[in-house]
């Protein structure tokens, strides 16, 4: 059809023409009312064009339901419509959170829920028209996407600048964006126009008028099906409330409908042009869904596409394009308007109330300023743009919800009874509101969201429109009842009082805040653009401030109708309770407060006195003359002063002489002193006023805590504590503490002891694995040759089977005894991850190459998705950690498919899944599944130890990778390996030619044998010399440099040799000669059933390949085919 470079100048000169007409509305004052009924038009998106069309093909004549929505609301409600238009108008109202919070009480909560769950509905649907945008690319460019990503992300980015700059052009939230409307309006146009255009060209074109597409369908079944479509009246009910809650509860259409009204006369012209438009809309979409399940294949073109594939199909190259224009007109509107509608409510409902309140010091920060503020509202549109652009990209794209378009609507039509019955019944209060629409927000995710999701990332199966419907009634139907039952029994407040939309224009005036003149003519200086804070302050000047300097109820009333036509209504309500003093101006309330303070202060001086004479501690207090005037009785008898020893006004000089007298001052700092400079000593504490605690041993025995502080009159008052026990706590704690650090360190040295004893075992555990391991796998090794030469040789006499199955036995022994090994070694931490980048398309695919042969013997077959991604891992352990869950996948599906492929996570993240349609898990067993030697199936014939997890879990542990299962009884499995993403990416080899080859491939080569047991020395020079190579064996580095010959061209060498010689000591030496004598190196292989890192790392480091045993012969030819190449 088009090159993408004609779509992409197309589509960017469409652009231009918006920003033209944009820029010609912003010179017009105030836009006809014909402009607004168009602008209306908004509510037809991108689903107009290829979303009517699939649901006309399912539902017949019933389609468009929503459409039927709008229209009665237009026609029955028009005075509700009035009404919120009236009221938007009246409060300066910017945003649909903004008018329900502050018809509840200006419930900041209340308008951030709202303002939440309006993001989660909106992002999402948002993400829709970009999608749409894609297909149409798809569809109309010949290029098949090759730079459709990139035109997409330029119509995103268009869209946000023309958003931020006709859209946020100023902080006044009451201006109207007329460039905004003239576009919109514009648009309206475009796309009724592209539908129609495309309805023409199929009624009469294609077929020989409206009424022929009819009667072409009524002879074929399948359309006939169509126009005799039974539908559903719940669902189609179900669609016409949907429709009637999108007029109030679309962010958009509130933003169109209501805070960009003029007046009343606007709406009057809208009633019946905006039903109109809709029915416009909707003349030719059954012609078009009949006439694309007539003239094109299902299988191919997608029902949503019909408007545009069928010009598409048919090469007609101006009609394909007039509806990518009118789809892309839909697209480009709902996501202007949308995303500026949600990031005023964002930011003036969440973001900007949080700033302010950070700025609300007694001293105004500079910050505080309306560019400030209106760069907050302009990134928080950028903010959306990026979400719903990065939604688009990585979930709608990669894991759709199925019917996301009414997902989205059903949960914004959660808040339409705490909007619309709260309107009218003055007994709806803010409780009734929080708690009815957070109800249904949680039944919609119970019931519609939870199983779209579970249909999109698992097996099953689609909600169906029957289904989804349900959910709506239930999560709405209980959200009107609780809304009903919390209004009747939670009385809040009157009713006059708990709706401000009801009441009277003198009441608005009264505001709960009281602000000195000055501050309040300040914060209008910082916020308010200068030429309204000038007005203001000309208001200020003209009104009477009362005695205290107070500004008037009607200046705090239309200060904040001021503030909140610029930063919203919850920071307008901040910013004036932050500099609020809530002080009264009335003479006689002040006198009436005097009478009470002193009522309460003789009250306080008598329960002064009661209190510090039933205070446990002694107390007592010195004035500026040094005279002792007033003691509680805890004082006397601490201290066993005699009876009317003490009186008010006596000198302090003389109580300290008494209790010098009777040696009290006993101080170890006061060892040295006489009595009068002890005495001296106090007396200049005290006169110099400071404070001062200090610890005196009684007579009796008793630890007293001295404390003193000084009075800020003068004088001194000083607390006496009697902290004997306290004391004796101490001690004892202390005599505990030493006795727990004696017992420590005694328990320490025994385990230090139980460590050596641990690591000496451990150790010798090691060697011993180590030998075995070895000793083990050599039988094997040689059994495992021996048979596969023997079934090659007799393969198809009547004995083959007799060997196939004695192959297959000795794998299966094998592969328990590697599995057994790998465990210990993983158990004893022999075990080390070596961790490179991995190219996870590479290892995915050779598995699953690997395993598709397997699955296929028991009816299966593994699906796998390619991917581009590279992650750290260690690639050995990862391969066995994908082997072992392929493996236990095979295992447990009796019929279905294998899934395996990446999912991206986050940024950093992916994850590896295996998922299977198998038997699946029961809950109470998955937390079973990773023991050792559990195997779920135990009744089956399933070969194994049930080490398969378990390995699975312990290598993922081992390489930090996280290990999740999600499965569900009857349905299938899903394992998901965890990984890091890996920026750099190493070259791949390219993959090995597994096309079996002759057996004489090695035909006049000359191999050189280092194998020190007489099994596999005879099973590996018989395999070599089926292969036409002729074999020189050694045991040891003697016999093999005894065996040496220049013309040697492999060597295949075990580590552990006779003579505690190791193999790759003895390649080096075999190599060292061959460089000596200037001949070629050979091919080294070292083969041993030691398969530790370590060794690994050395051979890999030398050149020399590594091939553990037991060896297959097949891996072997591989091995040997890619050195030789």
């Amino acid at each position: 059809m088009f090159s993408i470079y004609t779509i992409a100048f197309i589509t960017l000169s469409y652009l231009g023409v918006l920003f033209a007409i944009a820029f010609y509305g912003n010179r017009k004052k105030s836009p006809s009312p014909i402009v607004y009924s168009l602008a209306l038009g908004v509510h037809c998106t991108s689903w107009a064009f290829f979303g009517t069309t699939t649901q006309a093909s399912q539902f017949g004549w019933a389609f468009v339901p929503t459409y039927l929505g709008v229209i009665l609301v237009m026609l029955f409600a028009f005075p509700v419509v009035c009404k919120v238009a009236r009221l938007c108008r009246q409060f300066n109202i910017s945003s649909l959170a903004d008018f329900i919070g502050i018809r509840y009480q200006h419930s900041h909560l209340i308008a951030g829920i709202i303002t939440l769950i309006c993001f989660v509905g909106v992002v999402p649907y948002i993400a829709l028209q970009l999608d749409a945008i894609t297909l149409m690319l798809s569809l109309i460019t010949k290029d098949k996407l090759a730079f459709a990503p990139s035109i997409g992300f330029y119509v995103v980015a268009f869209m946000a600048l023309f958003a931020i700059i006709f859209g946020t052009r100023t902080l006044d939230l009451t201006e109207k964006h007329t460039g905004l409307m003239y576009t919109i309006a514009f648009e309206s146009i475009v796309k009724l126009l592209g539908l129609l255009i495309v309805g023409i060209y199929v009624c009469y074109y294609l077929f020989n008028g409206f009424f022929d597409v009819f009667v072409q369908a009524a002879k074929e079944p399948a359309t006939t099906e169509i126009l005799q479509a039974d539908f559903s009246v719940w669902i189609f009910v179900s669609h016409v409330i949907l429709g009637i809650c999108s007029m109030f509860c679309l962010p958009r259409q509130f933003h169109i409908n209501f805070i960009e009204n003029n007046n009343e006369t606007e709406l009057v012209l809208a009633r019946w042009l905006f039903p109109l438009f809709l029915l416009a809309m909707s003349i030719f979409v059954l012609p078009i869904a009949l006439a694309g399940n007539l003239l094109l294949d299902t299988a191919q073109y997608s029902t949503d596409s019909f408007a545009l594939s069928i010009p598409v199909h048919f090469d007609n190259e101006l009609v394909a394009l007039t509806s990518f224009i009118g789809g892309l007109s839909g697209a480009t509107s709902m996501v202007i308007v949308a995303t500026l509608a949600l990031g005023i409510m964002v930011a003036n409902s969440l973001v900007t109330p949080l700033w302010l309140s950070t700025q609300v010091t007694p001293h105004l920060k500079k910050s505080l300023a309306p560019s400030n503020i209106l760069r907050i509202r302009q990134f928080t549109v950028m903010l959306v743009f990026s979400i719903a652009y990065w939604y688009h990209l990585n979930i709608s794209q990669t894991a759709p919800l199925v019917k996301s378009g009414f997902i989205a609507l059903s949960l914004l039509a959660q808040m339409f009874p705490a909007l619309i019955i709260g309107l009218y019944w003055g007994k709806a209060n803010r409780s009734a509101a929080l708690l009815s629409t957070l109800s249904g927000a949680g039944l919609w995710v119970y019931f519609i969201l939870y199983p779209s999701i579970l249909s999109s990332y698992y097996f099953n199966e689609i909600p169906t429109d029957s289904e989804l419907s349900q959910g709506f009634y239930l999560a709405f139907g209980f959200n009107i009842l609780v809304f009903v039952v919390v209004s009747m029994f939670n009385r809040q407040a009157p009713s006059v009082i708990n709706n401000p939309f009801l009441i009277s224009d003198s009441q608005q005036s009264k505001t709960p805040y009281q602000i000195v003149t000055n501050e309040l003519e300040r914060l209008i200086d910082k916020v308010i653009p200068a030429n309204l804070s000038a007005a203001f302050s000309s208001r200020i000047e003209r009104s009477n401030a009362n005695l205290l300097g107070y500004a008037e109820p009607s200046t705090l009333a239309h200060a904040e109708r001021l503030l909140s036509s610029h930063i919203g209504n919850a920071g307008a309500r901040i910013l004036l309770a932050a500099i609020s003093t809530n002080k009264k101006d009335d003479v006689h309330e002040l006198s009436h407060w005097v009478e009470e303070a002193s009522q309460s202060f003789q009250f306080n001086h008598e329960l002064l006195q009661s209190s510090v004479a039933h205070i446990p501690q002694g107390i007592s207090v010195i004035n500026q003359e040094m005279k002792l005037i007033a003691w509680n009785q805890k004082y006397v008898d601490m201290f066993d002063y005699p009876q009317h020893f003490l009186k008010i006004g006596m000198p302090i000089i003389e109580v300290l002489k008494y209790n010098a007298s009777r040696g009290l001052m006993n101080g170890k700092e006061d060892e040295r002193l006489s009595v009068k400079e002890q005495i001296q000593r106090r007396i200049d504490h005290i006169k110099s006023g400071s404070a001062y605690k200090f610890l005196r041993d009684n007579t009796n025995g008793n630890v007293i805590e001295i404390v003193g502080s000084p009075l800020p009159g003068g004088g001194f008052v000083t607390t006496y504590n009697d902290i004997s026990e306290y004391i004796h706590i101490q001690r004892e704690l202390q005599e505990s503490k030493q006795e727990l650090e004696n017992r420590v360190e005694q328990r320490t040295a025994e385990l230090n002891i139980a460590k050596l004893d641990a690591e000496m075992a451990s150790t010798s555990k090691t060697k011993f694995l180590a030998a075995a391991g070895h000793d083990l796998m050599q039988p094997f090794n040689a059994a495992s040759l021996f048979a596969s030469m023997l079934h090659q040789k007799i393969q198809d006499t009547e004995n083959s089977e007799l060997t196939k199955g004695l192959v297959g036995a000795l794998e299966n022994a094998d592969q328990l005894l590697s599995m057994l090994l790998d465990m210990t070694k993983l158990e004893s931490g022999l075990i080390k991850p070596h961790k490179q980048a991995i190219d996870l398309n590479d290892l995915l695919k050779n598995l699953v190459n690997e395993y598709q042969v397997l699955a296929r013997q028991k009816g299966l077959n593994i699906h796998y998705v390619p991917t581009n991604i590279w992650v750290i891992s260690d690639r050995r352990l990862l391969n066995r950690i994908i082997q072992n869950l392929i493996t236990n996948a095979i295992r447990y599906t009796d019929r279905g498919k294998i899934l395996v492929g990446v999912r991206r996570r986050s940024l950093n993240n992916v994850d590896i899944c295996v998922l299977d349609s198998g038997r699946g898990i029961a809950d109470e067993q998955k937390s079973l599944i990773f023991d050792e030697f559990k195997q779920l199936d135990k009744h089956e014939n399933n070969q194994g130890l049930g080490l398969g997890l378990t390995i699975v879990e312990k290598m993922s542990a081992l390489l930090e990778h996280d290990i999740k299962v999600r499965s569900e009884l009857g349905k299938g499995t899903q394992f998901q390996v965890q990984l890091q993403r890996s920026k750099n990416k190493n070259p791949v080899s390219a993959p090995l030619n597994q096309a079996s080859q002759v057996e004489t491939f090695l035909e006049g080569k000359y191999v050189l044998l280092i194998e020190n047991e007489p099994l596999i020395q005879a099973a590996m020079t018989t395999l070599f010399t089926d292969w036409g190579a002729r074999v020189l064996v050694a045991r040891d580095h003697a016999s093999a440099m005894d065996a040496y010959q220049d013309n040697i061209d492999i060597i295949i060498a075990d580590y552990h040799l006779d003579n505690a010689d190791n193999g790759i000591d003895v390649c080096k030496a075999v190599l060292s000669r061959q460089d000596a004598d200037g001949v070629a190196r050979s091919i080294v292989v070292l083969s041993t059933a030691d398969r530790s890192p370590e060794l690994r790392d050395e051979a890999s480091n030398l050149g020399i390949m590594f091939l553990p045993k037991p060896v297959k012969s097949l891996a072997l030819k591989r091995l040997l085919g890619k050195a030789m190449k």
